[in-house]
């Protein structure tokens, strides 16, 4: 299958989203030549994981400026679209229903995706626990709307942004228990509700193993020798977690494939993390 065109990117916060968001984009401009990584509202994080890297064009968007552009493309009027969302209520719309913030974020990264046909796109969604709501918002919409315009719009995002066959759902987990769980009833939803299967799941900052030999014998040498033994219990307490690591995932199998990405000392950039994205 070709590579897809569009990346959705999510995950809850903390997990290092943005960073594979940007190790993503990066990963796309080397291989295809063009790539942009899109972020949302005032999200810096995957820029500043970019480090400076020029292969990959950066887009911001914002709600206010998305439903600008949305009313555009629905009235073919831009003097009449920014009449329409200096408006006062408007506003207070966009910040009380958020459907209507994600139905107009999806609409432009549809938009990107036309202005840049030879590009990939890479989203950088909002870290949300809410990510199949986000993403079942075209669809609900549409049942709402029956015909019309707007209708036709979200008929667009359901065709060209959320289809399986042309764009991607990668989820970013970590490898402690609790958020393998909330990973797994994630991918779940998106399975059984949306009808489009994350392709990749990504294991974020997984413990490197411990040699259970060289374990045994700094464990023996311990007894020996007290000033070992602290040594002993930072080498025990990352063999624990490697096992909590694997148990992670035998709970993500079957969902997807399971990218592993080691742990840093330091925060990495998207540059670090290109090489371990392969699929």
């Amino acid at each position: 299958m070709a590579d897809p065109r569009i990346y959705l990117v999510t995950g809850k916060g903390g997990v290092g989203k943005s960073t594979v968001a940007a190790a993503l984009a990066l990963r796309q401009a080397r291989s295809s030549g063009a790539s942009v990584l899109v972020e949302v509202e005032d999200g810096r994080a995957a820029v500043r994981a970019l480090r400076g890297e020029s292969k990959v064009r950066v887009m911001t968007v914002t709600h206010a400026a998305a439903m600008q552009n949305a009313i555009t493309r629905l009235l073919h009027t831009r003097i009449l679209a920014k009449a329409i969302v200096k408006q006062r209520s408007i506003a207070r719309l966009l910040d009380t229903v958020p459907a209507i913030r994600e139905l107009v974020v999806l609409e432009e990264v549809r938009a990107i995706a036309q202005e840049f046909p030879n590009a990939s796109v890479v989203v950088d969604l909002p870290a949300t626990g809410h990510a199949v709501d986000f993403l079942r918002v075209p669809a609900a919409a549409k049942r709402f709307l029956h015909s019309g315009p707007a209708a036709k719009m979200c008929d667009d995002i359901l065709a060209q942004v959320l289809n399986p066959g042309s764009s991607a759902i990668f989820v970013v987990s970590t490898f402690e228990t609790v958020v393998a769980q909330e990973t797994r009833e994630l991918c779940e939803r998106l399975k059984n509700e949306l009808g489009f299967p994350a392709t990749s799941i990504v294991m974020n900052r997984a413990p490197k193993a411990v040699d259970p030999h060289a374990l045994a014998q700094l464990t023996e040498r311990a007894v020996h020798t007290p000033a070992l033994r602290p040594i002993e219990e930072i080498a025990r307490a990352r063999a624990a977690a490697c096992q909590e690591a694997e148990n992670s995932r035998g709970i993500l199998a079957g969902f997807a494939p399971v990218v592993t990405v080691p742990e840093y000392f330091a925060d990495p950039s998207a540059a670090d993390l290109v090489g371990e994205l392969s699929w």
